[in-house]
């Protein structure tokens, strides 16, 4: 008997239970969907773009060798600071300085036949002429006579007409000697011709750029920094054979150094010259600097995603860091923090509370006396976790930031108050 009556009592004991918690759900339910509400807050609202980029050094240039030689007393190393006008090395070109002493000779000799020219000829020389002259005309004078007796001789039966003819064939070539010699008299006492003198001051002026072209050579045989820099690589040896053109080293300022980004297509339209930027990284430790938007590609490049589905665009951005840039080197990969936009005091809420109408209006839900309604409000600048509400919202409101798809206007609820929104970042 004993056992039966608390087999009973338990079962009316668990009715009992059941019946006070269907009373409270039914309870709950009839005061409302719980749902959690958080008010506005008014607070610095800061829009970025995060991204990362690589260092680069944009201020470098290599340098040749400007002749061809073995190269010597090359000894500089990466990571060698040089300083502008320092010899780096030389280039040995020995038989330049041969080839320079052959043309002095060269020209000092067509200078001689120039100032020659330009002289004249001498006295003895015209007298030499002269003389040619005078006796080409006794000779022909002599011929002359002999011609006139042969033929007077000729007249009168007591010569033949072959010894005639070698005694007029004999004038006509004495004719033709003292032509020739008034001729060179003439221009001996005419003097140098303009052609002539010409023909030695071109002769003078080719051998002199040849020269000229050696001492360049003998010259750029020593390389010089072109610049205050740090050696970035070396791309010959010492005691190397160089030829005219081949790279000896790279040379930068790693005092300038920039960032390079690949910023989203999606991003783009946000930024702009002169945006202050964070950056960041493992390889700079706690340290961050400071740096801003320098420079914006005028186009945009599209490449095959890493996954192999589909592609991106990006637009390539170069930002300048400022401060004490020992840390950063060339090639190191940075996290960027490029502050698009701030607004010091705006009045925020949670970007998931931001809702649009089938008519494209934005509004939000707000908790009024455990009735929800909707309140159309117009917003600006959001970043990845809250939206600036620019009107529409005093601040005072109860904003609804869950259970926002299975609300409808007028429904009853039951606010769960979860504190005032975080502040922007």
């Amino acid at each position: 008997m004993k056992k039966r009556w608390w087999i009973i009592g338990s079962v009316v004991v668990l009715l009992g239970v059941g019946t006070v918690g269907m009373n409270m759900m039914g309870s709950q339910q009839a005061m409302g969907m719980p749902v959690q509400i958080a008010t506005p807050s008014k607070s610095a609202l800061e829009s970025k773009i995060l991204t990362s980029g690589t260092v680069i050094v944009e201020d470098k240039q290599k340098q040749y060798a400007n002749v061809t030689g073995i190269l010597r007393e090359f000894v500089v190393k990466e990571g060698d600071k040089v300083q502008k006008g320092q010899v780096i090395a030389k280039i040995d070109t020995s038989d330049v300085d041969s080839k320079i002493l052959d043309l002095e000779a060269q020209i000092g000799l067509a200078q001689a036949n120039m100032a020659k020219a330009q002289t004249g000829n001498e006295p003895e020389e015209l007298a030499q002429e002269q003389e040619r002259v005078l006796q080409a005309q006794r000779d022909y004078d002599t011929a002359k006579k002999e011609y006139d007796r042969m033929n007077q001789l000729f007249a009168s039966g007591a010569s033949t007409q072959q010894e005639l003819d070698k005694a007029k064939s004999q004038l006509d070539s004495n004719l033709s000697s003292l032509n020739v010699a008034k001729q060179q008299l003439a221009l001996k006492q005419k003097g140098p011709r303009k052609e002539e003198i010409a023909s030695h001051q071109a002769q003078i002026n080719k051998l002199q750029v040849e020269r000229g072209q050696l001492e360049k050579e003998r010259v750029q045989s020593v390389v010089i920094a072109p610049a205050d820099g740090t050696v970035i690589a070396v791309a010959a040896d010492n005691g190397q054979y160089v030829n005219k053109g081949t790279e000896l080293l790279t040379l930068a300022n790693l005092d300038n150094l920039l960032i390079q980004a690949d910023i989203n297509e999606s991003d783009v339209n946000k930024l702009k010259l002169g945006q202050n930027a964070t950056i960041e990284g493992i390889t700079l430790g706690k340290q961050k600097l400071d740096a801003e938007v320098a420079r914006i590609s005028p186009i945009a490049t599209t490449t095959q995603s890493s996954s192999g589905q589909g592609e991106k665009t990006r637009v390539k951005v170069m930002l300048k860091p400022t401060g004490e840039l020992s840390a950063l080197k060339p090639g190191f990969h940075v996290d960027i923090n490029i502050s698009v936009e701030k607004i010091d005091d705006a009045l925020q809420v949670p970007i998931e509370a931001i809702q649009q109408d089938e008519n494209g209006s934005t509004f939000v839900w707000v908790a009024s006396n455990g009735i929800a309604k909707k309140q159309e409000v117009e917003t600006g600048m959001e970043n990845e976790l809250f939206s600036h509400i620019k009107n529409g919202l005093s601040g005072d409101e109860q904003i609804i930031l869950s259970q926002t798809d299975a609300l409808s206007e007028g429904a009853s609820i039951l606010p769960m108050n979860g504190g005032a929104a975080p502040t922007g970042m």
